[in-house]
């Protein structure tokens, strides 16, 4: 089968949960014989797709956030007269370049299904500039503008699809009540045994940080992970009531220098470890030697970080999203869930960390089960068999519900079909960059590498000003233990 991977990271530069993702679809499908063909934004020298099988389109980069690239629709003639050479298209995208996979099933009757990917309204920030972020009423509306753009996507995207993908149970009645028709299948995403299953090598955690003590948490540094939460809870319920324990934030991103900042100022700065991104094939070393994997985010529609945790073992401490984490994480069987909305949720986060901390039998018990439930879930094999049904599912779904394409109909109606794709696409995306510069225009967020080296920064002067003042104290105890006695 030829498939068409529909998305906003066809190159594998970006490591983000949906870029890894669509980089598992190429590679598992073309082991099992598959031909796949990448389609999204050109990332070109930047970030270029590696093979020679490519349908990419013209694109630009998004200004508060220059690596992720929009994708605009580009020449109508080579759109309108280029068939792609795919059998079906799956889409892996949440923005209007889906029209394009609306388009070529419209007019070569090519079988088009897209997965879910990002939650709109809690990622609805990223148009957003420092200073506008901090508006309530802007923040507010931009957040109900992106439940109206899903509902838009539901009528006028999903529905002319030939079947919809979630990645959690959770999702499908939030769906249903957008007004999707179409079939819905639940596919989680996969963990690679490769990197995973493999044994861990050194300790990569600061010398100082004790076993039995450590907290871990790994994602993107922006704003919707709310690790901003995560570190007031560990300040004010997690570390005043235990003295060794520590909390460890693997990762880089927008929000990192404003996050080391909230650490250094809680007064448990020296609790507190940034080492910044690390490659994902590192990443097992530091789920073997962490004991809790904590997570405030309520934005995931999977969380691929939480499924890595539970698949090396390590339970999960985390807020229940009704979204993508309470569908990996059961309540008691492989780490605990809390409600993030009642009024003393941050305590209960606290004290529920610090028991699981004073048991270990119990500790050891939730992440035998977290190993358990995740190989047989997020197996490789598993998951992409299921995507291999739903193809077909699909092929089958295109020709009862659309016998005749385009193609073998007159040019009038093919020209009236494509205007209104392509229309759709190059006003809403041209409208995203545009608010995009102008966002930037008030206040632009600072980019990943900037805001890493700004915080790098803080914790080497802070690491400095501790050195000395170590120093400072060693002294006066030298010359107190030379002073002769009185």
């Amino acid at each position: 089968m030829k498939v068409g991977i529909l998305s906003q990271f066809p190159s594998q530069a970006i490591q983000s949960g949906p870029a890894i993702h669509t980089r598992f679809l190429h590679d598992g499908l073309e082991r099992r014989g598959h031909d796949v063909v990448m389609m999204g934004p050109d990332t070109g020298d930047q970030a270029p797709v590696d093979g020679t099988h490519d349908f990419l389109f013209p694109s630009v980069s998004y200004a508060t956030h220059p690596d992720v690239r929009v994708a605009l629709p580009g020449s109508p003639l080579t759109l309108f007269g280029k068939r792609p050479d795919v059998d079906v298209i799956h889409g892996q995208a949440n923005c209007h370049m889906m029209h394009y996979g609306v388009w070529a099933r419209e007019m070569w009757g090519i079988p088009y299904l897209n997965t879910h990917i990002i939650h709109l309204p809690t990622h609805s920030h990223f148009i957003l500039s420092d200073s506008l972020f901090k508006n309530d009423r802007v923040r507010d509306w931009t957040r109900e503008r992106a439940y109206d753009m899903e509902r838009n996507f539901a009528e006028h995207i999903y529905n002319r699809g030939d079947g919809f993908i979630v990645q959690s149970r959770h999702m499908v009645k939030y769906w249903r009540e957008r007004g999707v028709t179409v079939p819905i299948e639940v596919v989680g995403r996969p963990v690679n045994p490769g990197v995973f299953s493999r044994p861990a090598s050194c300790d990569p955690f600061p010398a100082g940080f004790a076993p039995g003590k450590r907290l871990l948490v790994v994602c993107r540094h922006d704003r919707e992970k709310s690790l901003d939460r995560l570190i007031d809870i560990f300040a004010k319920e997690i570390a005043p009531r235990a003295k060794d324990v520590t909390l460890t934030l693997v990762g880089d991103g927008h929000d990192h220098t404003n996050l080391v900042q909230r650490a250094l100022a809680s007064g448990f700065g020296d609790r507190i470890h940034f080492p910044g991104e690390v490659s994902h094939k590192a990443l097992v070393d530091w789920y073997a030697h962490a004991d809790l994997f904590v997570y405030t985010s309520v934005s995931e529609t999977f969380g691929n970080v939480v499924n890595e945790a539970l698949w090396c073992g390590v339970p999960v401490v985390a807020f229940d999203d009704k979204m993508g984490v309470a569908g990996q994480v059961v309540d008691r069987v492989n780490g605990a869930l809390i409600d993030p909305n009642v009024d003393d949720a941050d305590a209960r986060f606290g004290a529920t960390t610090l028991a699981l901390l004073k048991n270990q039998g119990l500790r050891a018990q939730l992440g035998g089960e977290a190993a358990n439930l995740a190989r047989r879930t997020a197996h490789p094999d598993v998951v992409l068999s299921r995507f291999e049904q739903i193809y077909k599912d699909a092929i089958r779904h295109r020709k009862d519900t659309l016998p005749v394409p385009l193609v073998k109909r007159n040019r009038l109606v093919q020209l009236a079909a494509f205007a209104r794709q392509y229309s759709a696409w190059a006003f809403w995306n041209g409208a995203v960059v545009a608010l995009g510069h102008t966002a930037a225009g008030l206040g632009q967020s600072r980019g990943g590498a900037t805001q890493h080296a700004a915080g790098q920064v803080l914790v080497q002067a802070a690491a400095t000003e501790q050195a000395r003042a170590d120093a400072a104290g060693e002294r006066v105890l030298d010359e107190t233990a030379s002073r002769p006695a009185a």
